[in-house]
């Protein structure tokens, strides 16, 4: 309820209109027991006919009136949710996009799928019809008042039903509440099991692996089913209790009001008007409680978004440097993930100077990429710095620094748009000359050629679809794209055939040339020979740095002392 007020707060005057037309359309809703008391009173009472073309003249006015206010509010209601609704969407979309990986990282894609769907279930919570029943939810005392003046005795009933109501669809509010999240929870589960299933079908189909995931669907299945099931009761039960409390009212309203009407204190018309105004009460605390559920729903998903949302950021209004050459320097850098038993690397420490060529080596799982994507910023050191410049790499706006690296990663992703869309995505300004030259560097061109739409072509779940060469040289031509003093490629060779592999080292040959600081992930011992600094990760837990280019450099100006087969930074031994 707390986030509706707000939404209104923000629309003060449009809050005032919505609540003046509530207020017209609930005095109006009057009008119809008016006039059935009217017409059973004066007209049957009397037969005169120019009172009976009055009162339902009246009556027509009234009824347009009301229909006019009641569009009225709806659009007015609609667009109080306006703002807010897109403001939560931006912010959401804002986080998934910015949100520092560390933390990002642990949440499951299942669980960010029901997230993003969560958006939907925010806005139904406080649609204009939920506006609408909330407003009109205090003009109950009006219809109560209203029968209060004509039978005292059925305005007391019509409360003790409204506190009935009010009562039942609180329990099952609670009850639905409890259902709600074990739903939630097992369809985060079973949504992650299908989308791995859908991911991995190839693997299904290879491995059979069909027989363990009926086991597991089967079994989720079940409980779902289950929830459902209850769900479904306890919907149903709701329903039942309001109907049943209706039909008691209309009971009570008839059988204490035919009294009266027999003892002289009620009129026929007045029974019926009071039947009609504790059946409006009724509906109103009715539809007011069905909205109140809608809006715990929403809350609840408002307050697991605004969890997701509280994660930290990635700065985009840190530093900027205005001429960058290309040095990073590490300094003691750790890291390790939640959870494992030690650190993945620590103490690592190397000087890059602008033009070097880095290559970082190891054993599977030895940490070369989560090493990669620290230096990119996608990810914060458990200790140590990263700095470029001499600024750590953590007071550097984000934005900056990513135009500062042509990175190819090891298992390139797209976005679901075009060719041309993913390729300039991080410089969306640039010609369709360069676009050009960037396809024939990557060697892409020939693929384009056969393609119905061209550089237009749609790339669709993620680039899934392509052949892992056009994956990858579509990788490289977005790597291109960027003008950056710093090249980053993770297994540059993986998955290219050997006309990929010429262009590949064409590429290679040309960041070097123009001097530009690269980073090579390989195992490539002819990359490593050619390095300046070379990171072996494969030794634990500090990791071994050698500097090839130096030593080969003081072997050849001293030829009596035998060349060091190592140099390593602070806190690395030597191997002797």
């Amino acid at each position: 309820m707390r986030e509706l007020l707000r939404r209104l707060s923000l629309v003060p005057f449009l809050a005032f209109e919505i609540s003046l037309a509530s207020f017209f359309i609930n005095i109006l809703s009057l009008a119809s027991p008016i006039f059935v008391i009217q017409v059973l009173n004066r007209y049957v009472g009397y037969g005169f006919d120019g009172t009976l073309i009055t009162l339902t003249v009246g009556m027509l006015i009234a009824g347009f009136l009301s229909h006019g206010f009641t569009v009225v509010r709806v659009r007015l209601a609609s667009a109080v949710n306006v703002g807010p609704d897109k403001a939560l969407a931006t912010a959401v979309l804002t986080c998934l996009s910015r949100a520092k990986m560390n933390t990002l990282g642990r949440i499951s894609p299942a669980r960010i799928h029901e997230l993003m769907s969560g958006i939907q279930v925010v806005q139904s919570g406080y649609d204009a019809s939920v506006i609408c029943s909330v407003l009109d939810m205090p003009f109950f005392i009006l219809f109560v008042g209203a029968v209060f003046f004509l039978s005292p005795a059925i305005a007391l009933i019509t409360l003790l039903a409204v506190a009935c109501t009010l009562l039942a669809g609180w329990l099952s509010m609670r009850r639905g509440k409890k259902l709600m999240d074990s739903m939630r929870n097992e369809s985060i589960s079973h949504r992650g099991y299908l989308s791995n299933a859908i991911s991995g079908a190839d693997t299904v189909r290879a491995f059979g692996g069909l027989g363990f995931l009926s086991n597991v669907l089967d079994s989720q299945v079940e409980k779902l089913q289950t929830i459902k099931r209850d769900m479904v009761q306890s919907g149903t039960r709701a329903q039942a209790v309001l109907q049943t409390l209706g039909m008691l009212l209309r009971v009570l309203v008839y059988a204490v009001g035919a009294r009266e009407v027999v003892d002289g204190t009620l009129s026929m018309g007045g029974l019926i008007g009071a039947s009609i105004l504790s059946g409006k009460a009724l509906s109103v605390s009715a539809s007011f409680m069905k909205s109140r559920n809608m809006i715990e729903e929403a809350s609840s998903m408002m307050g697991s978004l605004q969890e997701f949302m509280s994660q930290p950021l990635e700065s985009v209004t840190g530093t900027v440097l205005k001429k960058y050459s290309g040095s990073i320097e590490i300094k003691d850098l750790g890291f390790a993930y939640p959870g494992s038993t030690g650190p993945l690397f620590e103490r690592l420490s190397a000087d890059i100077k602008s033009g070097d060529i880095v290559v970082i080596t190891g054993h599977n799982g030895s940490g070369k990429t989560t090493l990669v994507r620290l230096l990119l910023g996608l990810i914060d050191p458990g200790r140590g710095q990263i700095l470029v410049e001499g600024v750590d790499l953590r007071q550097v706006a984000a934005p900056w620094w990513r135009g500062q690296i042509m990175y190819l990663p090891q298992e390139p992703r797209f976005l679901n748009a075009t060719i041309r869309e993913n390729i300039c995505l991080n410089c969306s300004d640039i010609d369709d000359e360069r676009v050009a030259r960037i396809v024939e560097a990557a060697g892409l061109k020939r693929y384009l050629d056969t393609s119905v739409n061209g550089l237009e072509a749609p790339v669709i779940n993620g680039g899934a679809e392509l052949a892992v060469g056009v994956r990858r040289r579509l990788a490289l031509a977005r790597a291109l794209a960027v003008q950056g003093a710093v090249c980053v490629l993770d297994e540059p060779t993986e998955g290219f055939d050997p006309e990929g592999l010429r262009i590949m080292d064409m590429v290679i040959q040309s960041i070097v040339k123009a001097k530009k600081t690269l980073i090579i992930v390989t195992q490539d011992v002819r990359l490593a020979e050619r390095s300046n600094v070379l990171i072996d990760l494969s030794t634990k837990p500090v990791p071994l740095v050698l500097y090839p280019a130096k030593e080969r450099g003081e072997q050849a100006n001293d030829n009596n002392n035998p060349p060091k087969e190592s140099r390593c930074d602070d806190g690395c031994e030597d191997v002797k």
